[in-house]
């Protein structure tokens, strides 16, 4: 699934082109010899079509640009703590509004993705078996890495009274375990997933080709703060510790939101 409406694969338009040129040119400073980076201001056609994925690429700037980002969390928020608010009614405020910034900003305590980075909604895992509600691909100097994201609702058994995990979050583990199981077993699956959506497979570098572990990272989403114990922190740490899961509570993802507001990248 795609980001956007539109389809950047299909490249920039004439007037695109036009103002792409005339930044261009106004990053050459004296004979042309040294240039100014003026990018942010590239249309952004012109930035999602040089990216290996354009329909899934998002840059933070655009976002804070717009001026909706105090304004999109706060509705989200307001959703979150509404006691009928199911997973559905959270992934289609993301994909729908649309926010996909909201899932992003599980990147911002990460060493991955200021480089660049892709959120691909409702992601096929094994061939079609299984899907992730959303993976984010982001950049460091050492390449990619991949960050597999599970919701699960916001107001149904996340713990039970000594703190320990309810169904729903329990239901989120299984989910990973299974993915687990399908991305070491069968990577090639993924492979494709990415070369659909690639603009030239040519340039799809060998992250996406061969699967490294160190690079796989998994992410439950599931209640809110008040759910949590001192018990569920601890489990929380035994997870990240033991099994490479990390959970959080929607209260953290508004949190995280909240602070891309003070960032230029994720």
């Amino acid at each position: 699934m795609k980001l956007y409406q539109r389809d950047y694969c299909k490249g920039p338009t004439k007037f695109e082109m036009e103002e792409y040129e005339r930044i261009r040119e106004e990053e050459k400073i004296g004979m042309g010899l040294c240039r100014r980076n003026l990018y942010s201001q590239y249309p952004e056609a012109i930035r999602h079509y040089n990216s290996l994925f354009p329909n899934n690429h998002i840059e933070l700037f655009d976002w804070k640009a717009s001026g909706k980002m105090s304004e999109l969390t706060k509705a989200f928020e307001q959703l979150v703590h509404d006691n009928t608010s199911r997973e559905r009614d959270i992934l289609n405020f993301i994909n729908h509004t649309p926010a996909p910034y909201i899932i992003g900003s599980l990147l911002i305590y990460k060493d991955f993705g200021h480089h660049d980075t892709f959120i691909f909604p409702e992601f096929s895992i094994g061939a079609g078996t299984y899907f992730a509600d959303y993976l984010i691909v982001g950049k460091n100097s050492g390449g990619y890495e991949f960050l597999f994201v599970e919701l699960e609702a916001p107001h149904k058994s996340t713990t039970i009274k000594s703190g320990y995990e309810g169904y729903a979050t329990r239901s989120g583990l299984n989910q990973i375990s299974d993915w687990k199981y399908q991305i070491e077993t069968n990577f090639v699956s993924i492979t494709k997933e990415f070369e659909k959506a690639c603009i030239d497979v040519d340039r799809l570098p060998q992250e996406f080709r061969q699967y490294d572990s160190t690079r796989m990272h998994y992410v439950v989403i599931a209640g809110l703060r008040d759910d949590y114990n001192d018990v569920t922190y601890r489990t929380r740490r035994e997870k990240i510790k033991y099994l490479g899961i990390e959970m959080y509570h929607y209260d953290n993802l508004i949190d995280f939101s909240k602070a891309l507001e003070e960032k230029n990248t994720f």
